[in-house]
């Protein structure tokens, strides 16, 4: 499979700006304040309005947190369409209360702190919620605080393209080189680092 190697280093505000407003839509619905979802996530209410607003970057852990605080999958927070194949009628009953900003774009990169980067790559999913991702991590990126490990509904399933990716499960360190593929629960702890000097750029199936 040809990939090409460039890397899309910026995020354009108007995804981030869709991922604040599917988060604020998703909190509003939920009957939650900014200040309480900030509480759950322990995080401050001005980063929390900052996210939604578009003018601040999460980590990936902390936007597991809030897909699974605010009770929806990861695509649903992302915006994703389900193909009208395989709509489900708890789906067809999330898009007739336009709840979502809109999807983000499948041709640009979502930008996380601490240098990690997804982009999607279909724009649409069906009803069994799996998303399918490019991810790239700049050297000494990491996925989540190591005091705060992310977890999350479902599993990931990743194959390194290139690079080294060191995977810390249930603090259990595990180092995937380029050609490997990993598995892993997805409420397990753990965390996807790059400790080396070289960009990692992998593809990632992350379920549910």
């Amino acid at each position: 499979m040809a990939v090409s190697r460039r890397v899309g280093r910026a995020h354009p505000s108007g995804m981030s700006v869709s991922l604040g407003q599917n988060v604020r839509n998703e909190r509003e619905r939920a009957g939650l304040s900014m200040r309480e979802l900030a509480r759950r996530l322990g995080v401050s209410a001005s980063f929390l309005s900052q996210f939604e607003l578009g003018q601040s970057q999460a980590t990936v852990s902390t936007l597991f947190a809030i897909a699974s605080e605010l009770n929806v999958s990861l695509d649903e927070l992302l915006g994703h369409s389900v193909s009208p194949t395989n709509e489900t009628p708890a789906k067809q009953s999330g898009e007739r209360r336009g709840k979502a900003a809109g999807p983000l774009p499948a041709s640009e990169y979502l930008a996380f702190q601490t240098g990690v980067r997804w982009r999607r790559l279909t724009d649409e999913v069906g009803a069994d919620h799996v998303d399918f991702l490019l991810t790239e991590y700049e050297p000494g990126a990491d996925s989540a605080p190591a005091d705060q490990p992310q977890q999350h509904k479902g599993n990931d399933y990743g194959y390194v393209l290139e690079g080294t990716l060191t995977i810390v499960i249930n603090g259990r360190r595990r180092q995937v080189k380029q050609g490997d593929a990993i598995a892993m629960r997805g409420d397990v702890p753990h965390r996807l680092l790059n400790e080396t000097d070289q960009l990692v750029r992998a593809i990632w199936f992350v379920t549910g």
